[in-house]
């Protein structure tokens, strides 16, 4: 009987297994930090769920702190702490932040006073109108805000005084223009869900991530 004997060289194909091993971390990483990417994206487009008309310094406050290495495996996003200050109510609960300061814990809300194209109270505004002498802080008939004095001068009568019409507020003639009143402080209501959109994109993204990553190495390996 005839015999023959088939002989295959391994090496190649050992060494080429071998190479791709090592690049599993960098694999890993590549995928870590795609996801991480879209997780700060989709948490910032959120924002316009929770808030109407939102700042853009609102739509920036999710970073990617920490990018994943072929080292450490581990990619973190978080809030900026600037707005975490602002946003933390919206994930964990409690009543809406007031600043740093806080005061007595009441909102100032806006009623014939300056605001900014998203609605807000400018910053600084309020401290540069506390220091006008027409513009005071006090409470009046039972509201307590931030009020502004009419002007004075020559009227039509030839007369000194109050010039234009006197302002009236809730129905109540005061001669003064209520620019912001304080409220009570009230929890907030809405959630981001933070934790939660986050573990959603990677259930929907963490597979086509990590593909992508595969055929990346293999591309540079060869």
């Amino acid at each position: 009987m005839a015999d023959f004997r088939i002989k295959v060289d391994v090496k190649a194909a050992q060494k080429q297994l071998s190479d791709m091993a090592k690049q599993i971390p960098f694999t890993a990483s590549v995928a870590l930090n795609d996801l991480a990417l879209q997780v700060m994206r989709k948490e910032n487009s959120a924002m316009s769920d929770i808030f109407k008309d939102p700042r853009p310094f609102t739509q920036r406050a999710t970073q990617v702190e920490k990018k994943a290495s072929k080292s450490d495996l581990t990619a973190v996003v978080s809030i900026r702490p600037a707005q975490d200050k602002y946003l933390s109510p919206y994930e964990t609960g409690g009543d809406h932040w007031v600043g740093a300061k806080g005061g007595d814990g009441d909102l100032l809300v806006p009623v014939d006073g300056k605001t900014d194209a998203y609605g807000q109270i400018p910053r600084g505004l309020i401290k540069r109108l506390v220091a006008r002498p027409d513009v005071f802080v006090g409470t009046v008939r039972g509201i307590r805000g931030i009020w502004q004095r009419p002007p004075t001068g020559n009227q039509r009568s030839g007369q000194r005084g109050t010039k234009g019409k006197l302002g009236t507020v809730g129905g109540k003639r005061t001669g003064l223009k209520l620019l912001y009143v304080f409220k009570s402080n009230r929890p907030v209501r809405k959630r981001l869900g933070f934790d939660q959109v986050a573990l959603e994109l990677v259930r929907e993204q963490g597979t086509k991530a990590l593909e992508a990553a595969v055929e990346k190495a293999i591309r540079s390996a060869r």
